[in-house]
């Protein structure tokens, strides 16, 4: 899931429900399917469920509250999103940078504090690089770490094979 453009959709629909503590999943798909004409309900249904999944939204006696303050993210006015778009894992940005968001979407650490935390544990081995630090930081804080460390070593594959 692509979580800049999910945070944009989810910014969308609290902009139309001004002062809600948080929306339904009704209100998702009224606001984003039938009012912004930007996803078809089923696929706000499922956007909804994944962006929960991924801890981008929480759920509270059904209703759903972002787990990021949105008045930090602009939506611009011809803002459009496609199904693919969303669901695409953003593969184009360095693995630092989505390793670094995956962990500040829980709400629990800043990047800076993360970040902080990894050059702790690389100063303790001369031979560590940052993304192996993240990812042990990712790893002792209980987050999963398969999808970046299955990238990390196909990029390690190809480096060899060079």
């Amino acid at each position: 899931m692509n979580i800049d453009l999910s945070k944009k959709l989810i910014t969308a629909a609290f902009s139309m429900k001004k002062g809600a503590k948080g929306l339904t999943l009704q209100d998702f798909i009224s606001t984003l399917s039938f009012k912004k004409n930007l996803l078809d309900p089923e696929t706000v249904t499922e956007f909804v469920k994944a962006a929960s999944n991924a801890n981008i939204l929480v759920e509270r006696e059904d209703l759903y509250i972002p787990n990021f303050s949105v008045s930090g993210i602009i939506v611009p006015l011809d803002f459009s999103v496609t199904r693919e778009e969303l669901f695409s894992s953003s593969v184009e940005r360095p693995v630092v940078d989505r390793i670094l968001d995956s962990m500040v979407v829980s709400g629990k650490f800043s990047k800076k504090e993360i970040i902080e935390k990894a050059r702790e544990i690389m100063s303790g081995s001369q031979f560590m690089t940052f993304e192996i630090a993240l990812l042990a930081l990712m790893s002792d804080l209980g987050y999963d770490t398969k999808q970046f460390c299955d990238e990390l070593l196909a990029g390690l594959s190809s480096q060899r094979s060079v």
